[in-house]
């Protein structure tokens, strides 16, 4: 087992060596290398990087931040081999000790802007668009080695035979959204790049109080969230909510299709990509309001502003990663669905 400190680059086996893991499962993660070493140079301005590896059956980054007493793991990746996983580990958290942490959490790659948690289930969808997979195995690896879950969240799909119900449950409501004091913008390339820095700073304020929540630097979030990411987005039912007098963001609402089954060797562009789609999900993958207006209704009326066009669009829809005690979830509780848990995990040492 090597342990390699990581400055500046990760060692070219570092990618190779998930393809084991990954060669007979029906879905993989997305790591991009030309962006996870850009995401590195980032990383290390903040962080003490260790790779432990045998490069063989598992792959475990320790990131140690300076000064605090919770250090993270990520980047774990291992084959269904216990004693290798347990050797690296326990590397790990010798590290950790000589160093003063008391916890260890993760896996986390770097910040929750970026890949976090494990699935604990394989749901019947196989894997959506930026969805953390992993084999069955690693939560009970972690849990045989002391962890125990901290945060907990899930993934609703409500099918397609449920539909109806719910646009009749929630009639009302979307007929009501053209009437609220404030403005629905659709979201576009041209409306990102536009108001870009008010959607950074009404993501911190929305999500800043978050458990896990690691704010990032504008450079860094436009690594993963550009006019790239928003050529994507569902036009019809991604959308910011301004006031009407002042034009200030209030909410926020993300999604796009699941373009997993057209195995794109490119970034997905809407206008693109969803005609190739022969069924059509609809992805929820971001929804949240301004601290100043909740417990107005807001996040019912983002959920009722994409059901406006949802029937023409889309077959069923999956609300994606919703921490398990956000309020959001009420949206989907009446109804029946198929639900897929995840979490991080920690360990006190």
């Amino acid at each position: 087992m090597k342990i390699i400190p990581i400055k500046d680059r990760f060692p070219d086996d570092f990618y190779v060596f998930p393809n084991s893991v990954y060669r007979d499962l029906p879905y993989r993660p997305e790591e991009d290398r030309e962006q996870t070493e850009s995401l590195l140079k980032f990383a290390k301005q903040s962080f003490e990087l260790f790779l432990i590896t045998d490069f063989k059956n598992v792959r475990l980054l320790g990131i140690y931040p300076p000064e605090k007493t919770t250090a993270y793991f990520g980047f774990w990746e291992a084959a269904n081999h216990f004693t290798s996983s347990k050797k690296a580990f326990d590397l790990l958290i010798q590290k950790m000790s000589q160093r003063g942490y008391k916890n260890l959490e993760g896996p986390i790659h770097f910040n929750t802007f970026h890949r976090y948690r494990l699935r604990l289930q394989s749901p019947s969808w196989g894997m959506f668009n930026r969805e953390p997979v992993n084999p069955e195995y690693y939560p009970a690896f972690l849990e045989k080695l002391g962890f125990r879950p901290k945060h907990t969240y899930e993934s609703r799909l409500i099918k397609t035979e449920v539909v109806p119900e719910v646009y009749q449950s929630k009639k009302d409501l979307v007929a009501s959204v053209r009437d609220l004091p404030f403005e629905f913008i659709p979201l576009s390339e041209e409306i990102w790049v536009e108001r870009e820095t008010e959607v950074f700073e009404l993501i911190n304020t929305v999500f800043g109080l978050n458990p896990g929540f690691q704010s990032i630097s504008i450079e860094e979030f436009r690594l993963l969230y550009n006019a790239d990411y928003a050529a994507g987005l569902c036009p019809h039912t991604s959308v910011l909510l301004a006031e009407r007098n002042t034009g200030k963001l209030v909410a926020i609402s993300l999604c796009h299709p699941n373009y997993k089954s057209l195995s794109l060797s490119e970034k997905p562009v809407f206008t693109k990509h969803y005609p190739l789609l022969n069924h059509r999900t609809l992805l929820a993958k971001t929804q949240g309001v301004h601290p100043d207006h909740r417990k107005q209704g807001l996040m019912n009326y983002l959920g009722a502003y994409g059901m406006l066009t949802f029937r023409k669009f889309y077959d069923d829809i999956i609300f994606c990663l919703m921490r398990a005690d956000n309020p959001s979830l009420r949206f989907t509780d009446a109804f029946d669905y198929e639900k897929v848990e995840y979490a991080t995990y920690v360990r006190e040492i």
